[in-house]
């Protein structure tokens, strides 16, 4: 089911009382998690589970290909435990048999009695992980982006396939979608509010390009080409993240297929990586894209990234019509239309990183499944394409890029060792597959 069906099939959850509703069902027997990524984004999702879930859920299994990363995850735990003790109490059961680490760690955490995953590791090890709690049965929350090229996309869509057949839900870090501005802005630029749409934009532009050298997530010198170092400061390196143009501008590139409903028909992009990036410390991504997709019909999104350090943030989505101007902003706030028929939404702002995890529960604890996976791996792909085209500079065909692209950045054989790289993409050179 998509997001779309989703929504209007769903049930609805009204966001003051879904936390007391979740821990009257969750007082009878509450749903187990278990955490497989417990760097940043992981421990962030436990949160924004923990306050959706108020005292529904229980976390009883962590794993990561890293043992220290183990250490900061029960810290962090602890904390939250101090800080919020309603939300935390007794939702924290992981003794030391059931906190895994390495490469097979986390098949051990799915072979554990747990009802939910949540996915939170660098994007490149997505259809490895899901295909296996999918086969096991396991319900999931999955971080964005789905995967990192055009094979594993593919790969996912099989998987996709198989959790309908077992009815699981599956839930992706898509949040925009899971907006109560955001539904009413998309629905009423597809109601016409703003005329026939003839263009759309996206940007995401921020300054944060950083390695791990400091806090409690710090890196040790290591050699840069050491599979070690990549996968520890994932962020930089193409193959572990997809670039910030895959990993990041997903989202944005999500509400404007979201809002268009359809897929491009060819894409032609520029990009390009900062002089003073030190390579390969840094890794081997852009700092900069821009793309132009052809949505066909004269419908054309002109879609920007950067991620330059001292740069200024700018975060929006805009949707142009012949009577009207929509611009969308989840950080600060904006979701307004200006033109013929103006309008600003006023109504309640939840959390979106909180409601997408709402909407999962509600669907467990209400027996309605709804696997929204390949939302994102469509959107996802998008973002794919408009990255392979900055990288070689050139145009082409999607479908091609969908259905026939051989690229493949996940490695042969899963262990720590050598890890050669390349270099930075350089357009024209750099050849599509």
């Amino acid at each position: 089911m998509s997001i779309m069906a989703a929504a209007a099939a769903a049930p609805k959850i009204a966001f003051s009382d879904a936390p007391e509703k979740f821990a009257e069902v969750g007082a009878k027997s509450r749903l187990k998690v278990g955490l497989i990524g417990c760097s940043g984004r992981g421990m962030g999702a436990v949160d924004n589970m923990m306050e959706a879930a108020g005292g529904a859920v229980k976390i009883v299994a962590i794993a990561d290909l890293f043992a220290d990363r183990l250490e900061v995850a029960r810290k962090f735990f602890e904390k939250r435990t101090r800080q919020y003790p309603e939300r935390y109490k007794d939702a924290i059961d992981i003794p030391p048999e059931r906190a895994f680490f390495g490469w097979d760690a986390y098949k051990k955490l799915i072979a554990e009695d747990v009802d939910i995953v949540i996915h939170a590791t660098p994007p490149v090890f997505r259809p490895l992980h899901i295909r296996a709690a999918v086969e096991a049965g396991k319900h999931m929350f999955v971080e964005k982006p789905a995967c990192v090229d055009p094979v594993q996309a593919r790969q996912l869509m099989e998987i996709a396939d198989m959790a309908d057949k077992k009815s699981l839900t599956i839930i992706p870090g898509i949040q925009r979608r899971f907006s109560p501005a955001y539904q009413e802005s998309i629905k009423r630029m597809q109601d016409g509010q703003i005329g026939e749409i003839v263009g759309a934009q996206a940007y995401w532009l921020n300054p944060r390009f950083f390695i791990q050298n400091k806090g409690e997530l710090y890196v040790p010198e290591m050699d840069p080409e050491e599979m070690e170092y990549q996968i520890r400061n994932w962020f930089v390196f193409a193959w572990t993240s997809g670039d910030c143009y895959v990993e990041q501008h997903v989202h944005n590139l999500d509400v404007i297929r979201w809002g268009l409903g359809r897929d491009p028909v060819e894409v032609n992009g520029i990009g390009g990586r900062r002089w003073d990036i030190e390579f390969p410390k840094m890794g081997d991504r852009f700092s900069h894209f821009g793309v132009d997709y052809d949505f066909g019909g004269g419908v054309r999104c002109a879609s920007y990234s950067r991620r330059e350090q001292k740069s200024k943030d700018y975060v929006m989505e805009r949707f142009i019509g012949t009577k009207g101007v929509l611009e969308l902003d989840l950080g600060s706030a904006t979701n307004r239309i200006i033109g013929q028929k103006p309008w600003e939404y006023k109504g309640p702002r939840p959390e979106p990183i909180v409601q997408e995890h709402r909407f999962l529960l509600d669907c467990l604890l209400n027996n309605k499944p709804v696997n929204m996976l390949r939302d994102m791996i469509d959107s996802t792909l998008i973002a794919i394409a408009g990255r392979e085209s900055c990288y070689c500079g050139r145009n082409f065909k999607y479908a091609w890029l969908k259905n026939r692209s051989k690229l493949s950045l996940e490695p042969k054989e899963w262990k720590f060792g050598k890890k050669p790289i390349e270099g930075v993409r350089l357009p024209g050179i750099y050849k599509l597959v």
